[in-house]
């Protein structure tokens, strides 16, 4: 990351206003109106295109990010955002209650970008803040450090604008590693050894993904360092190994492994040691997710005949079936708010398609209806799923919003499935 962000502290009074304003309790998308920034004169010719795609990223996060109503004034019109005279009446009349307005400009010969935030409403300053654009500096990393910021200023939550999306890439031999931003852009293949790959996941501090691999015919589970930017054998135990997830605190992971003539799942502490078994029965128990507690796990099993959900503690006591409807559901992945479970059914038309439930199983309801959708994984704020879909034809990552909204596409690779939403880099 190569910012250099300056805290204006000189604005703790506006800070405080808009704290209470904002702590009433209404849960409503904030109307925001984010003007076309203001550029030093000398900096025009080069720099117009850059302040515009700056704003354009910006605009996409925050509306992407579900806080916030995206307001516009009417078409042509941009009015003053001069820090000596904001045209608030104006502004105002866009239905916007807060407005974001920059300044493009050299100092001490290099270019900064200065983000003022307004409450239209009383008229006032919330804050500013100030970002260095260095020439090396990838222009969507710089535009989504901002997007986050203002999620953070104006509703207290972490933006997820700066995460990451791990996936699996065929290619000619096996299946690589590869990772993109969380709009689908900055794509990068991670590997290239030719292994069949399965069920890539990041840890919860982002600096390792762990992922099981085909290796001597046997599978197995590996690691990848991003700091060495190389892979490792993790387990290569006797057997199958399969669908690793990283426990909350990044200590132990759970995975499922051949043993008592089926599957089962097993915990191990990720600075080594052997595994210990969850469950114990003769049937298949595979792709565990841990609640955020990290107490509790969710996965599928096929002890009751098909393949259906089921919660169990950790510890292998408190066995709870979620799922009953269908025949065949897989792959479930839980919220990172701890209220929403995730999954995959197959329905009567002999479809995958994504079903929503709580960890109860009190209700489902069905988020995806064209073609196949499978691999559905959470985002780290709990407001967006990513999952891998065929409904154009070739596998392609797919994001949409919690409630199944907003489906798209974000990437044209010709055959990408089994992504994972990468936590929030600290």
């Amino acid at each position: 990351m190569f910012f250099l962000i300056f805290f204006l502290l000189n604005q703790s009074k506006e800070l405080e206003i808009w704290a209470r304003i904002t702590t009433q309790g209404v849960k409503r998308k904030i109307p925001i109106v984010i003007a076309d920034f203001n550029i030093e004169k000398g900096l025009i010719a080069n720099y117009s295109s850059f302040a515009k795609e700056v704003k354009e990223i910006i605009t996409s996060d925050l509306d992407f990010s579900l806080y916030f109503k995206i307001c516009y004034p009417e078409e042509g019109k941009n009015y003053s955002t001069d820090e000596k005279k904001v045209d608030f009446k104006n502004w105002r009349k866009t239905g916007a209650d807060i407005l974001i307005s920059g300044d493009l400009y050299w100092k001490k010969k290099r270019i900064f970008l200065k983000i003022r935030l307004y409450e239209l409403n009383i008229q006032k300053l919330i804050t500013k803040k100030e970002y260095e654009y260095l020439p090396e500096t990838n222009i969507r990393n710089f535009a989504h450090k901002i997007s986050d910021d203002l999620i953070k200023i104006l509703t207290g939550n972490d933006g997820i604008c700066q995460t990451k999306i791990v996936f699996l890439l065929k290619s000619n031999k096996g299946k690589e590693l590869a990772i993109c931003d969380y709009d689908g852009y900055n794509f990068q293949k991670l590997t290239n050894d030719g292994k069949l790959k399965l069920s890539p996941e990041w840890s919860k501090k982002g600096d390792k993904i762990v992922y099981s691999a085909y290796d001597d015919h046997s599978l197995k589970i590996f690691f990848y360092d991003f700091n060495r930017k190389t892979t490792r054998l993790f387990y290569g135990g006797k057997g199958m190994a399969a669908t690793p997830t990283f426990s909350p605190d990044d200590k132990y992971l759970s995975f499922s492994f051949s043993t008592n003539g089926g599957m089962n799942l097993a915990l191990i502490p990720v600075n080594g040691g052997l595994p210990k078994n969850i469950t114990f029965a003769g049937s298949v128990a595979i792709s565990p997710s841990f609640s955020p507690s990290g107490r509790e796990i969710v996965f599928c099993s096929d002890r009751s005949g098909t393949p259906q959900i089921y919660t169990i503690n950790i510890d292998g006591t408190n066995l709870n079936r979620l799922t009953y409807e269908g025949n065949y559901n897989t792959s479930p992945n839980w919220s990172p708010r701890g209220d929403l479970i995730i999954y995959v059914s197959r329905t009567k038309d002999n479809k995958n398609q994504i079903f929503l439930t709580d960890i109860n199983g009190s209700f489902t309801k069905q988020l995806t209806f064209e073609g196949n959708n499978e691999d559905p994984y959470f985002s780290p704020d709990g407001l967006h799923i990513v999952f891998s879909s065929n409904r154009t034809g070739n596998w392609e990552i797919y994001t949409m919003h919690y409630d199944g909204s907003n489906q798209r596409k974000i990437t044209n690779l010709g055959d990408a499935t089994s992504p994972a939403w990468s936590p929030i880099f600290k």
